[in-house]
Parts: C-alpha cells; sequence; structure tokens
C-alpha cells in the first residue's frame, strides 16, 4: 500500500532541483501534487505525469495575496491539503556583512523566511479545519552552524527553524505536524555547476531528503513536531 495514498500535496519550488525530486516521490507515494512556482512555463518545466495527479500553479510565495488565493484554489478543487512541503529557497554568495545591500538583505528574508511563514500560516488554517497535516520546511545546515560571509542567508533560515519550533507549538492538539529539514549543500545541477571543485562528499542527495518527508508525512512524525532535523555536512 502507497503510504500517502488519497493525499493531497503542495510543493512550493517544485520545479527546482529539490523540488521536482520530491514531487515526483510524493506521486509515487499516491499522493495528488500541486506545484507552486513563480515561472509562468512552470509546466513545461517538468515532464507531465500520465495520470493528471500533478497540477501546477504561477505563485509567488513571497507575495501574500498570491499565495491566499493558490490555497484558496487548491481548497476549492481538492477539498483538502494534507501536506505542504515549502522547498522555496534562495542563497546569497559569500559577502560580509558590510558589503551586503538592503535589497540583498530583503531578498534573502523574503525568499527564504517570510514564504515559509507565508505558506505555514496558509496551510495551517485549511488543515484545522479537515482534520491535520504535515508542514515540512526547508531550512538549511548553515543555520545551526555559521560561517563567515553567509549571515543574510543563515539568519533567514534560522528564522525557519525558529517558524518550525514556534508553529509546531501554537498547533500542538490540532492534528498538525510541522517540521524542518536543515541540509548542507543539496546535490543539484545548479549547485554542481557552480560548485565544481567543492567536496561533495558532506552534500546531500535530493532522493535522501525526500525519504525523510515521506517518513515523516505517513504517519509516522507525529511525535517529533518541532524538530529540526540535520542532514549532511
Amino acid at each position: 500500500m502507497k503510504s500517502l495514498a488519497g493525499t493531497t500535496s503542495i510543493v512550493t519550488g517544485g520545479a527546482g532541483g529539490l523540488g521536482t525530486v520530491v514531487s515526483r516521490r510524493l506521486l509515487e507515494e499516491g499522493s495528488s501534487v500541486w506545484i507552486f512556482g513563480r515561472s509562468p512555463d512552470i509546466e513545461s518545466r517538468i515532464s507531465p505525469d500520465p495520470r493528471g495527479a500533478m497540477q501546477y500553479l504561477q505563485v509567488d510565495v513571497t507575495n501574500e495575496k498570491h499565495v491566499e488565493h493558490a490555497f484558496h484554489t487548491v481548497m476549492n478543487r481538492s477539498l483538502r491539503i494534507d501536506l505542504v512541503v515549502n522547498a522555496v529557497g534562495g542563497y546569497l554568495p559569500g559577502k560580509p556583512i558590510c558589503d551586503v545591500s538592503e535589497a540583498e538583505w530583503d531578498s534573502m528574508m523574503n525568499v527564504n523566511l517570510k514564504s515559509s511563514f507565508l505558506c505555514t500560516r496558509e496551510a495551517a488554517r485549511r488543515m484545522k479545519s479537515t482534520g491535520g497535516g504535515r508542514i515540512v520546511n526547508i531550512s538549511a545546515l548553515a543555520s545551526m552552524r555559521p560561517s563567515l560571509n553567509r549571515a543574510p542567508y543563515s539568519i533567514s533560515k534560522s528564522g525557519v527553524n525558529l517558524l518550525t519550533e514556534l508553529a509546531a507549538q501554537e498547533l500542538k492538539g490540532s492534528g498538525i505536524s510541522v517540521f524542518a529539514i536543515a541540509p548542507s549543500i543539496i546535490v543539484t545541477d545548479a549547485n554542481v555547476k557552480s560548485m565544481p571543485n567543492d567536496d561533495q562528499r558532506g552534500w546531500v542527495k535530493p532522493e535522501e531528503i525526500s525519504d525523510l518527508i515521506v517518513f515523516l508525512c505517513s504517519g509516522h512524525g507525529a511525535n517529533l513536531s518541532g524538530t529540526v532535523f540535520k542532514m549532511g555536512g
């Protein structure tokens, strides 16, 4: 029996290196998947699902109105939201604090933290009415092991960790569990291309993250709500 049969999932950043793998894995486990992505050609960037169990919405997850409308659309069409994976994220190449512009700072806070906040909030509002669900935020190991010249990125991901812990406390007893996964560098085509000389032995494969997501969302992780899981490094 497929562990997520009959569920409805949302994956933000579902056309990215991690999101694509996560979306496919959720499909394999029996979930119907909605992919949120900013690009207008998001559907063309992903291999089609012949069963029609994967659907696409163009959404700017840093925009409150966009997120509210997107979650409203999913609820109207699917009648429930069981799983949400916030896989949208961005990275600012190494810069000392003195060289970080306001726009760069705001970009990291928006794409990493604000997006997780908005989607966690909208997911929780709807999951309360249907008996519960699972929310998984993608953080980063850098949020727990600060290193030089990565302040905006590390701080935004630290906020994701705290958001996860606080949301889990507030939602205790509601049937909604909230988790964060904090991987080291993820093995994606973009990361390999941008860091060809880096030692990849400490990197994390998207498939490994997907395995953990499925475990947490398939009924085994309820008592682990609020946990930030370190991976790799």
